[in-house]
């Protein structure tokens, strides 16, 4: 779920990027003073239903410093959906408090400390690999597992010169799994081949510790909605495992690059992301299914990844993928006291997966296997922090869970 960002009143540059031009905000004359705010939300897709919650944010502000001197942050959401039995179930439910101090110390030390609780009942599992067979419709419970799973994490990012920055953490989570004794991912666990239950490996009640490092550049000019610049990032994240109750050890590296054009002037832009990420060792079988992006994201399906694809419908060690959108802004207008601004977006999507990092023919096929999805959105930007979008788009996968589209209302820009 996209989290709303609070949007400063102050001047001042940038903790990791020195050389900012100072960004317009409220009248700098008001002082250090909080600002506080509560507010429902909404969102949803086609993968998790349709749902809501809230939003409550505390920042300090203060002239010097962007966009504030602390900010204290919680959200929280349900979601439910109907299932082809008539029954309704909560696919997602998140909460999470975060901390974020942009200069710690008072100086270029970025400091997060962040808390979430999620609880997912009907994730997907179709098996692993590029070419895992299509899901029927008829059949959905047949290919759901559920995960529960409290996490936490601490994390630092430093200036190493200007618009670039290093980042260290250390990251926690422990994971409780549902899984039925006549689903798919149960079937693998017992029956499947031996490469498959090597890849699968344990699904006992078990925590994950993990410490990360990387770096970022980042030379946009709105992290909001960039309309130029890049923001790129190489993690490495790191798993000692070898402990009864923390058995994974295994290693994953995720390079993104994301690069923002401007094609007529601000107002069309074409923004670009292609990812690359590669797990080694024995990582839980969850994690086959997502990247590391700030927090994991589903790559192959679902709204973060290649959109139109069911989610998690791919799992492998091994995954690519890139994101092409057309971003326009065609008006504004005052509402609610703040500046709106509306456009539509086309979009386009595509992505592989590899069972693992050693060829397997019989779980990837033997052809490019490229995944893809195409359609368009809606945006509404409100003030300079904070972004609606509403997501549509058609995929070959979509048709086998008898849905021609997906879609997806979230808060914030895909990337």
């Amino acid at each position: 779920m996209g989290a709303l960002a609070l949007e400063s009143t102050a001047l001042a540059a940038d903790a990791l990027n020195s050389s900012v031009k100072p960004k317009n905000g409220g009248s700098s004359d008001e002082g250090p003073h909080d600002e506080f705010n509560l507010l429902p939300v909404a969102g949803g897709t086609t993968d998790i239903g349709i749902g809501g919650g809230y939003f409550a944010g505390l920042a300090r502000v203060e002239e010097g410093y962007d966009p504030y001197l602390w900010n204290l942050e919680s959200a929280g959401m349900v979601t439910f959906k109907l299932l082809g039995d008539q029954k309704i179930v909560l696919p997602y439910q998140d909460d999470y408090i975060q901390l974020t101090i942009p200069r710690l110390f008072g100086i270029p030390l970025r400091f997060e400390l962040r808390a979430e609780y999620s609880w997912e009942t009907t994730l997907g599992y179709y098996g692993l690999g590029n070419a895992s067979p299509a899901p029927s419709a008829s059949a959905s419970k047949y290919n759901q597992y559920g995960r529960l799973h409290p996490e936490a994490l601490v994390d630092v990012r430093w200036r190493v010169v200007d618009h670039l920055a290093a980042m260290a953490g250390l990251d926690f989570s422990q994971s409780w799994l549902q899984i039925d004794q006549n689903s798919k991912l149960a079937s693998d666990l017992q029956t499947g081949s031996p490469e498959v239950k090597e890849l699968l490996g344990t699904v006992n009640t078990a925590g994950v510790a993990t410490a990360l490092g990387g770096l970022q550049w980042d030379n946009r000019d709105n992290e909001v909605s960039s309309h130029s610049g890049s923001y790129d990032t190489l993690g490495l994240k790191i798993s000692p495992g070898g402990l009864k109750e923390s058995p994974y050890r295994y290693g994953e590296a995720t390079a993104i690059a994301r690069v923002f054009v401007p094609i007529v002037g601000p107002r069309v832009v074409l923004a670009m992301r292609l990812v690359g990420d590669v797990l080694v060792g024995q990582p839980p079988f969850y994690e086959l299914s997502r990247f590391q992006d700030a927090y994991a994201t589903y790559a192959l399906g679902g709204q973060n990844g290649v959109r139109g694809i069911p989610g998690q419908r791919y799992y492998g060690k091994v995954k690519v993928l890139g994101n092409v959108e057309i971003r326009t802004e065609l008006a504004s207008f005052r509402a609610l006291g703040k500046r709106m601004t509306f456009g539509i977006v086309g979009l386009a999507d595509g992505g592989r997966v590899w069972a693992d990092t050693s060829p397997h023919p019989e779980l990837d096929g033997a052809r490019i296997g490229l995944k893809y999805g195409v359609g368009g959105g809606l945006r509404l930007q409100s003030g300079s922090s904070f972004v609606l979008r509403l997501d549509v788009a058609w995929s070959p996968d979509a048709y086998a869970l008898g849905s021609p589209v997906g879609g997806y209302f979230a808060a914030g820009q895909m990337f």
